[in-house]
């Protein structure tokens, strides 16, 4: 058993915020998170944020047994688990669902092109990429740990780390770039690569792992520590995005479709 650490508690808490407030800026009902993975955490539980507002979730591609963390927080008949071969060519039908997105994912997906295509063709309106932001001091901190390790970097191509390359790359695909942010934005830096490095030495599948992810008990009891609101306070800080981006964890861009496409 693998127990989320404070890390990604608190990065589960900021994003689970965004996502709520993204459902109610959007108008957002139904969401398709593709692939519905984890980033050397629990899978299946990123669009749990979504949870309070949207009717209609499917996680592609997750893992079942995690319905039970849905079930605690009363959210289990939204959400449904679906099984897709090519996630580059899936069954859903054009314009299936308001919101598309993925978590941590793009930068390893072998073919992104295809991907964000995919996403965009079965999206009615929105599609989303949330990014391990490569601004932060944490990254080049990562990196130099791989090499120091000799542990083959598995993170994938490091320029869908970039904010600005993100948003070119969808630009390029048709779609109209409408909102680029920050969140999880603690005081400390992004993961330094030494959890990563043990991780790795484990040679386990991670999303085979068994998790333990205390922020779902958290949300369920409605109460969260001290410390974690806190640094929201502080996250929340109006400051210009190139300062933000030094500490900020995720970056992410939201686009939509436009009528000639």
């Amino acid at each position: 058993m693998e127990t989320e650490v404070f890390g990604v508690n608190y990065e589960r808490f900021s994003v689970g915020k965004k996502l709520d407030k993204l459902a109610k800026k959007y108008h957002i009902r139904s969401v398709l998170e593709m692939p519905a993975h984890g980033a050397k955490a629990m899978p299946s539980i990123y669009s749990i944020g979504f949870a309070k507002r949207v009717k209609h979730i499917i996680l592609v591609n997750g893992n079942p047994k995690y319905a039970s963390e849905w079930e605690k927080i009363g959210a289990k008949e939204r959400v449904s688990w679906v099984k897709q071969e090519d996630i580059c060519h899936t069954r859903f039908k054009d314009a299936s669902f308001d919101f598309v997105w993925n978590f941590a994912y793009l930068p390893a997906c072998k073919e992104p092109d295809l991907l964000i295509d995919e996403m965009s063709r079965v999206s009615k309106k929105y599609i989303a990429i949330f990014s391990v932001n490569a601004g932060n001091i944490g990254f080049p901190i990562h990196r130099m740990v791989h090499k120091k390790t000799g542990i083959k970097w598995t993170h994938g191509d490091i320029r869908y780390n970039n904010r600005h390359f993100i948003k070119k790359k969808l630009q390029a695909h048709g779609l109209r770039v409408i909102e680029t942010g920050f969140v999880d934005c603690p005081v400390w830096p992004d993961s330094l690569g030494f959890r990563d490095v043990r991780l790795h030495r484990m040679n386990l599948d991670f999303n085979k792992m068994d998790w333990e992810a205390p922020y779902v008990d958290m949300l369920k009891n409605g109460s969260f520590p001290i410390w974690m609101k806190l640094v929201y306070i502080v996250e929340r800080l109006p400051l210009p995005k190139f300062l933000k981006s030094i500490y900020a964890h995720i970056n992410y861009t939201i686009a939509e479709k436009v009528d000639d496409i």
